[in-house]
């Protein structure tokens, strides 16, 4: 008997299980009643946030500069275009960002900075001499380098920089103190008299290209104020 009424409030048990679950398959999906609620539901569940897309002009100009470095003729009124588009944008970058090995100076507007010309020295000859940056932003420390004959007869000059506070985004400033520098022939060094401030301008930095520009014309006369120029890094450019 008892194991009658055992099975049987078995029996009931799982039949209202049973019910209850396929109500709810049943069930509508819930939604908003109106805007507010809606709006309300969204804010308190707020989507994965993407990352910021990298705008189409710097692949135009990153692919038109690097392409100049591999030989092809380069539209600088293209360029130029490209580079007022991107400084008028701006945005923010990572400090991380402006590191990262040797960024090579593909392209220039303004006046023909002297690392430029030293650069293009051998051109005619085939030589492609490498001219750039290394910032090293943990350090603050910047090294600047440049080939005359490739890594035979090189220049470079070094020292530190510092960064804005709070988060950076472009345009910003960052003021430069080079402490030496120096012509290297053949694996020796011979001094330069090369010291003193600067200042370089970011108008532009992603992970893979930024625009620097010169506000004021360097003591040697190295860089000339309104030197605006495009820096790739030297990774993306020689594999």
């Amino acid at each position: 008997m008892q194991l009658c009424r055992l099975l049987c409030v078995s029996a009931i048990v799982a039949s209202a299980l049973q019910t209850r679950r396929a109500a709810q398959q049943r069930q509508p999906t819930r939604r908003p009643a109106n805007f507010l609620e809606s709006f309300a539901e969204a804010f308190a569940n707020p989507p994965l946030s993407a990352p910021r897309a990298r705008p189409e002009a710097a692949d135009e100009l990153q692919r038109l500069v690097t392409d100049g470095w591999n030989g092809a003729r380069v539209d600088a009124d293209r360029c130029s275009q490209l580079i007022d588009a991107l400084a008028s944008m701006g945005g923010p970058f990572d400090a991380s960002d402006l590191g990262g090995g040797l960024w090579l100076a593909l392209h220039s507007r303004g006046p023909v900075p002297k690392w430029q010309k030293n650069q293009e020295l051998l051109k005619v000859f085939g030589v492609r001499n490498r001219a750039g940056q290394t910032y090293f932003p943990k350090d603050k420390r910047v090294e600047n380098y440049g080939e005359v004959v490739g890594n035979l007869v090189t220049f470079g000059a070094e020292g530190t920089f510092a960064l804005p506070a709070g988060p950076l985004r472009a345009p910003c400033d960052l003021p430069v103190e080079i402490a030496a520098g120096g012509l290297t022939v053949f694996g020796k060094r011979f001094e330069l008299p090369i010291a003193g401030p600067g200042l370089v301008r970011v108008l532009y930095h992603d992970s893979t290209m930024r625009i620097f520009e010169s506000p004021l014309t360097s003591q040697d006369k190295w860089e000339e104020s309104g030197l605006v120029v495009v820096q790739v890094r030297e990774s993306a450019v020689i594999n």
